[in-house]
């Protein structure tokens, strides 16, 4: 075998993730990962292929997922605790019921005036993101010429709070930078196109993946046993929760609760008082809403491949920006959403994010939402050049190396700028109608 094609092999399958455990061992290991997209963000061992000898970084293009936050509304608590404040009067609350209400009764109380906020733990995960692309690319932020970063963020607060955190981590390590921020309509546009809660209204009118993501839920809820042990008389207590409809109850009364991990205030756990499967369960269905909302699948048509490309459309004008002769920029940083950051994503073809699947199954393939796209996740693309002005760019997918599956990079993770804008040309030119 070719030495070179060997080494480059061998580089490649080091970016492939290896499934040690599987997702119910996963969560098994940590309950909290059942939040999916309202995981936490979980700091990955940082390892780094050595660039080839003599190239040097010199500018990083980042986008970021606002860090982990409050639930966006409180309202949804409303009806739950209305139902739980009945059963309480009726005496139909078994111990265990009263204190899954004094749970949700919590959240409830530390929810208030704080819904969609970023928390404090958001706040950390962002500097510490920040911190630890100082720590491994120092020099970007170190030269005489490249002085410049432009920091964007979505105008909803949680993603420009994210920024600041962010940036502010940042101008610790590099006094000297000179940051320049902006958060407006402009900038919502190239960010995300997407909607701030609710369904995104790219996808078309006729798009009927909600009913398979509801089906999923259908398949996999069975109250029967939560009911027993909430409930003295489980006939009884149906007829106080909203609708009669136990099953939807129980998945709302976890989902208030899964938030849990994302704050400072201390909130008792909520997962000892249900099933190893009640969990596992809860979790595909979310894993499979989630990607329905945020990714490519085929119920739903790969409709947010129009949001991936007005993001890349926007990367590639600030890289061709920064590359140009006599440029001062060293950073370009954005702040968004799930509905952006994730279809970026996919659209590129990342390591991870390279398939398209019918919903319900991605799980079985190894696409894990609280791996995929949890709190704070953020992509960055690191540009290396040498004493001849050749460049080369490497991907970081929440600060670990990956590649563009359908586009072989030239040594280990590294693809050459030459080779690589045209692909993003491609995808910026695409038709996505």
């Amino acid at each position: 075998m070719n030495k070179t094609f060997f080494l480059l092999l061998s580089a490649c399958l080091g970016l492939l993730p290896l499934r040690a455990q599987t997702a119910r061992e996963l969560i098994r290991e940590d309950p909290t990962r059942i939040a999916c997209q309202q995981h936490v963000y979980e700091v990955p061992v940082i390892r780094d292929t050595p660039p080839p000898a003599g190239y040097k970084p010199f500018y990083v293009s980042h986008f970021g997922r606002h860090g982990s936050r409050y639930h966006t509304s409180s309202r949804p608590f409303g009806p739950t605790m209305a139902a739980f404040r009945e059963l309480e009067s009726k005496g139909l609350l078994t111990d265990t019921g009263r204190i899954v209400m004094h749970i949700v009764d919590t959240m409830q109380v530390v929810h208030e005036d704080m819904a969609g906020y970023l928390t404090q733990v958001g706040s950390r995960e962002h500097q510490g993101v920040a911190e630890r692309l100082y720590g491994r690319y120092p020099r970007i932020f170190r030269q005489k010429g490249r002085r410049d970063v432009l920091a964007v963020s979505s105008t909803v607060v949680r993603c420009n709070q994210s920024m600041m955190n962010f940036c502010t981590a940042l101008k610790g390590k590099a006094p000297q930078l000179d940051i320049h921020y902006y958060t407006n309509g402009r900038t919502d546009e190239a960010l995300t196109r997407v909607a701030h809660g609710g369904r995104n209204p790219i996808f078309p009118p006729e798009d009927n993946s909600m009913a398979k993501v509801d089906s999923i839920k259908r398949a996999r809820t069975d109250a029967s046993a939560f009911a027993r042990r909430m409930f003295t008389d489980s006939t009884a207590a149906a007829a106080c929760v909203p609708d009669g409809d136990m099953e939807s109850f129980m998945v709302q009364v976890i989902a208030h609760c899964v938030a849990d991990q994302c704050l400072d205030e201390p909130v008792p756990p909520i997962y000892p008082y249900f099933t190893e499967d009640e969990l596992f369960n809860y979790w595909v269905f979310r894993n499979a809403a989630t990607l329905n909302a945020h990714g490519f699948s085929y119920e739903n048509g790969e409709a947010l491949r129009r949001v991936g490309k007005f993001i890349v459309t926007d990367i590639l004008e600030k890289a061709d920006e920064a590359l140009s002769e006599g440029s001062t920029k060293a950073a370009d940083l954005r702040f968004s959403h799930d509905g952006g950051v994730l279809p970026l994503a996919f659209y590129l073809g990342l390591t991870g994010n390279d398939h398209t699947w019918h919903l319900g199954e991605e799980w079985e393939h190894g696409w894990y939402a609280f791996e995929q796209i949890p709190m704070c996740t953020n992509l960055q693309m690191v540009f290396f050049r040498n004493c001849k002005g050749d460049v080369l760019v490497k991907f970081l997918y929440n600060e670990k190396e990956v590649v563009i599956t359908r586009l072989q990079p030239w040594q280990g993770p590294y693809y050459k700028w030459s080779e690589l804008r045209p692909y993003l040309a491609a995808l910026s030119a695409a038709d996505c109608d």
